[in-house]
């Protein structure tokens, strides 16, 4: 599948991590199958426009503030050091970004004394 489609996926499974919500539990919400969920947020299924609606509003997100954030890898940039931390960053729950956010500010703000 192609970058843009795995993007929304990890971003998906973000969010839910972070309303700690089950797939399954999200399923519900959004009115969709269990197993649909699974195959977005492994990047195995392109959703449709309706299903993504159905489940921003489960995750209580608009698309606009959905969208805001997601960026499909370039290939010619793919490894560069900031698109490599927001991979490793999406692996994680929101508190967890916000802690490793305020030790990267830190390191920055010492570099820079």
């Amino acid at each position: 599948m192609d970058s843009l489609v795995e993007s929304v996926g990890i971003h998906i499974r973000v969010l839910r991590k972070s309303k700690k919500l089950s797939q399954e539990e999200l399923a519900f919400k959004a009115n969709v199958h269990p197993t649909y969920i699974g195959q977005i947020e492994r990047g195995e299924k392109n959703l449709t426009i309706s299903s993504l609606y159905q489940i921003t509003n489960a995750l209580e997100i608009n698309l606009a503030e959905f969208f805001s954030v997601i960026e499909p890898d370039n290939s010619s940039t793919e490894n560069l050091p900031y698109r490599l931390i927001i991979k490793l960053l999406q692996e994680v729950d929101i508190s967890e970004q916000r802690q490793l956010y305020e030790i990267l500010k830190k390191i920055v703000d010492w570099k820079k004394a």
